[in-house]
């Protein structure tokens, strides 16, 4: 018997992750995406938190930068201390925002291996590229660097640091310039993921202009 495909494919799976970034910006998003962290740290603990500590720097500097930082009514005017009343709701939205997109990265992650994320990402590309080449040479690049990441000893130095973070090509020129062939599978926008796509994409943009957030 022939397998049925999955209804969420990896592009559709990536068009939920964008469709999840243009509601969050909205009030009925915050919602979801307070939800989504709920259920998260139900279903997807061990991954959401691995990917929380390694971002928790760059949360709390949001945070603290936007409930310090933003004009207001002075919480305690009679201290003359900050924050405000505006800093509070701002940085509070904010950290749903960003919490409920780590929500749904952990989502994607741990559903989704490398190939079907490359795959994924080339479906979406394709119809954007035409006739041009650079979508399945982008991936191929991608899939290399993964490649090499995985394999790759941990950093010693500033050198091994910065050819991981892609500012020294030296140590990745060897795995990325060699030729290989990359078969990818289920990489087409099929039927269901136009339709189910858009319908994702339009309730994110009902939701934004319906009922913005600050």
């Amino acid at each position: 018997m022939l397998s049925r495909r999955p209804i969420w494919t990896p592009a559709l799976k990536l068009i939920g992750v964008i469709a999840l970034a243009i509601g969050l910006q909205s009030t009925v998003g915050l919602g979801l995406g307070g939800a989504l962290v709920i259920w998260v740290l139900w279903c997807h603990r061990p991954r959401f938190l691995k990917l929380l500590r390694r971002l928790r720097l760059l949360i709390l500097v949001l945070f603290g930068v936007t409930l310090l930082m933003t004009p207001g009514a002075a919480l305690w005017p009679a201290w003359g201390l900050y924050p405000t009343a505006e800093g509070v709701h701002l940085a509070s939205v904010q950290l749903i925002r960003l919490l409920g997109m780590l929500a749904a990265v952990t989502m994607l992650l741990d559903s989704t291996d490398q190939r079907a994320l490359a795959a994924g990402t080339l479906a979406l590309l394709q119809p954007l590229a035409g006739r041009a080449q650079w979508p399945e040479r982008l991936v191929a690049r991608l899939l290399l660097v993964f490649d090499y990441l995985e394999s790759a000893p941990p950093p010693r130095n500033l050198q091994d640091v910065l050819a991981l973070a892609g500012m020294d090509a030296s140590g990745l020129s060897p795995v990325l310039d060699r030729v290989q062939t990359i078969e990818l599978s289920d990489a087409t926008l099929t039927q269901n993921d136009l339709l189910i796509g858009g319908a994702l994409l339009a309730l994110s943009l009902w939701a934004l202009t319906t009922g913005s957030a600050l």
